[in-house]
């Protein structure tokens, strides 16, 4: 019989009770250290028709500079907030991420300490392929990616600027009509003048819409046909009949992207007040490492 000793040298052990606690997290809008994408940081103007201020960690659309009225080509492209992911030549199709990162204009202040742009400063951002690593707002649900392949599809949020589950793309669509039921738990029921595909857990945004609380982002609760939907409004909410319909937009699609990390409820995410149009730092938010 030969002595042995039970030993595996790869096996690790810690003291107990000792670094139990998770500190790792991201603040979106940085980009992480890579010497093989940091040369691709490029800059560009913030277009005069943006309506909010520019921050890092927002899906942005990149145009052609030198029409009038834009920045000349040495100041980089005219950028505006994407509102597609769509295809390439579409107007706001997504090209890039907007960063913090080297942009030294960007203004904070105490009342709104994340850094902010106005029109006619420069963005700092990645384009798509560039293979840049970023931190994005991320809505915690994607929790559920842990452990799957980092090719699993995805969409963006571009009224909220987050990373959301995947839904199918759906372009803008006529609102017909639309009532609201307090009967129904708050249901709200649209009709569309013409035909869309959601179906039943989809998201879309309403805008121009009034009563103005039809306005925002829902999931569709249920379908009766491809020109039926419902979803629920807050409890609170009475808006009543639609008098203007406005129109509805699922945006969509799969980003082109892969997800690297998911880091819930311990990173720093933007949060901008429309009304005082400061932004602050929520310190238990959630963020995505994408490359894209």
């Amino acid at each position: 019989m030969v002595a042995t000793i039970s030993f595996n040298p790869i096996t690790t052990t810690n003291a107990s009770g000792s670094f139990n606690i998770e500190s790792a997290g991201y603040i979106q809008g940085n980009a992480n250290d890579d010497p093989s994408a940091r040369n691709w940081l490029s800059g560009g103007v913030l277009a005069s028709t943006e309506t909010l201020p520019m921050w890092g960690g927002v899906g942005i659309s990149e145009a052609v500079p030198g029409v009038a009225g834009q920045p000349l080509p040495q100041l980089g492209g005219y950028i505006s907030r994407a509102t597609q992911i769509g295809s390439a030549g579409s107007a706001g199709s997504l090209t890039g991420f907007s960063v913090f990162d080297q942009n030294y204009s960007a203004i904070n202040t105490p009342q709104s300490p994340v850094p902010l742009l106005g029109s006619g400063q420069m963005v700092n951002f990645y384009r798509l392929g560039t293979n840049a690593r970023i931190a994005v707002n991320c809505n915690p649900s994607l929790v559920s990616l842990d452990g799957g392949i980092i090719t699993q599809q995805v969409s963006w949020d571009f009224v909220n600027q987050q990373l959301v589950p995947y839904y199918a793309a759906e372009g803008a669509i006529a609102i017909a009509s639309g009532t609201w039921a307090s009967t129904a738990g708050g249901t709200a029921s649209l009709v569309t003048a013409s035909a869309h595909t959601l179906v039943v857990g989809d998201q879309f945004v309403i805008t121009g819409a009034v009563p103005a609380a039809y306005n925002g982002t829902w999931i569709v609760a249920t379908t009766v046909d491809n020109t039926h939907l419902t979803f629920l409004l807050p409890a609170a909410s009475t808006p009543g009949s639609l008098t203007t319909p406005g129109s509805i937009s699922a945006g969509g699609g799969a980003l082109p992207c892969r997800v690297l990390d998911v880091a819930v409820g311990n990173s720093l995410v933007v949060a901008y007040n429309p009304v005082t149009g400061f932004a602050t730092w929520n310190r238990s938010g959630t963020c995505a490492l994408i490359l894209i």
